[in-house]
C-alpha cells in the first residue's frame, strides 16, 4: 500500500512538472512584453469587427494610462481633440496594426535583444504580407508603458509630435 502511494505521489509530481514545463511561457502585464501582449489582447476585436465601435486610438485617457506612458496618452489625446474638431489630425491609421482596415494573422510578442524593445510580427491574410512593429516600453510608477511604436517607416511619437 505504501509502494502505491509513492508510486501515485512519483506519477502525480512527474505529471505536474511536464504540464508546467510544457505550458509557453505567458508573460505577465508587469513585465516588457506582458503589456504589449495585454494591448492585443484588449483590442484584437479591431481586426474583425467593424461599425462604430471607439477602437484603442479613441479610448479615454483612464483607459489609455493603461498602455501607454504620460507622454504618449498626452500625444494621443491631442490628437483625439483635433480630430473632434477637423475630422482627422496626424494620426489616420490603426498603429498596432499599422493598417487602416485592419486584419492579422499568426501573431506573435516576442523580446528583442534590448530589453526596452519588443517585437510583434503578424501576417495580413489577404495578400500574405508580413507585418514587424517595435514598441518601445518604458518602466513607470504603474509599471511597464509603451512609450513608441514604430512601424517600416513610420514611428507613433513622430507621427503625434508633428505639427496639426
Amino acid at each position: 500500500m505504501a509502494l502505491r502511494s509513492i508510486l501515485f505521489a512519483f506519477f502525480a509530481i512527474t505529471l505536474l512538472i511536464i504540464s508546467v514545463e510544457a505550458s509557453p511561457f505567458q508573460p505577465n502585464d508587469s513585465s516588457p512584453e506582458g503589456i504589449v501582449l495585454k494591448v492585443y489582447k484588449d483590442f484584437a476585436w479591431e481586426v474583425v469587427m467593424s461599425g462604430p465601435y471607439d477602437g484603442l486610438m479613441q479610448q479615454p485617457q483612464i483607459v489609455l494610462e493603461k498602455y501607454f506612458d504620460e507622454k504618449l496618452t498626452s500625444l494621443i489625446l491631442k490628437d483625439q481633440a483635433c480630430a473632434k474638431k477637423e475630422g482627422m489630425c496626424n494620426l489616420d491609421f490603426l498603429p498596432i496594426w499599422d493598417s487602416q482596415d485592419p486584419s492579422a494573422g499568426d501573431l506573435t510578442v516576442e523580446k528583442t535583444n534590448k530589453p526596452n524593445i519588443i517585437a510583434v510580427t503578424f501576417r495580413y491574410p489577404s495578400i500574405d504580407k508580413k507585418i514587424e512593429l517595435k514598441y518601445q516600453v518604458t518602466k513607470t510608477k504603474k509599471g511597464w508603458r509603451i512609450s513608441n511604436i514604430s512601424g517600416k517607416d513610420w514611428s507613433l511619437l513622430s507621427i503625434l509630435s508633428s505639427p496639426q
